[in-house]
């Protein structure tokens, strides 16, 4: 078999694998239930317990929304992607904007007052953010200070939690100055 055609070979199996299975907005059902968790149906069946997961979350929020569920062996399953939040009924896209807004809680960063580094792979943030005064630690900030689209800067800290600046260049000048060997 010559070089081109494993290669061709091989993107095809790439392309069905990465297949979407777009559902039709208006086969779709989705409420909270009193615990908390997502009841979803769709085309007649039911699910419980359900996970709504934004494929494209930094670009398009309320676009190509996964819905998977936990199956009997205890895996999650994808029943499929939802294309647009907006094309969904009025309290079902309400239910879905709650769900994930609480999910993809992440508190923004208005101001630094401090930067430390512990020379032992952490940093320390003294900073403002939308949840009040945080110190925050982040181990490794080679990996966990990301620069998304050239102004956005996501944070997680050493515990997973994470925090972001939607836009570097609007933080004050002194914030910047303290971010600027880092980032």
């Amino acid at each position: 078999m010559q070089k081109g055609a494993l290669m061709k070979q091989n993107t095809t199996a790439i392309y069905d694998v990465d297949t979407l299975n777009i559902l039709s907005p208006d086969k779709i059902g989705l409420t909270e239930t009193e615990s908390g968790y997502l009841e979803f149906s769709y085309d007649g069946r039911d699910y419980e317990k359900v996970d709504l997961t934004r494929l494209v979350p930094f670009n398009d929020e309320n676009r190509y929304i996964s819905v998977s569920y936990k199956n009997e062996e205890d895996e999650w399953k994808e029943i499929g992607v939802i294309k647009d939040l907006d094309d969904l009924s009025a309290d079902t896209k309400k239910t879905a904007d709650d769900y994930l807004k609480l999910k993809y809680y992440i508190p923004e960063i208005k101001k630094i007052h401090r930067i430390t580094d512990n020379q032992m792979g952490y940093l320390f943030l003294e900073a403002d953010t939308t949840a009040g005064e945080k110190k925050i630690a982040v181990y490794d900030w080679w990996h966990n200070f990301r620069v998304i689209h050239g102004k956005m800067l996501a944070v997680t800290d050493a515990d997973g939690n994470r925090y972001s600046v939607p836009d570097v260049d609007r933080l004050d000048k002194a914030s910047i100055k303290k971010l600027q060997l880092f980032i």
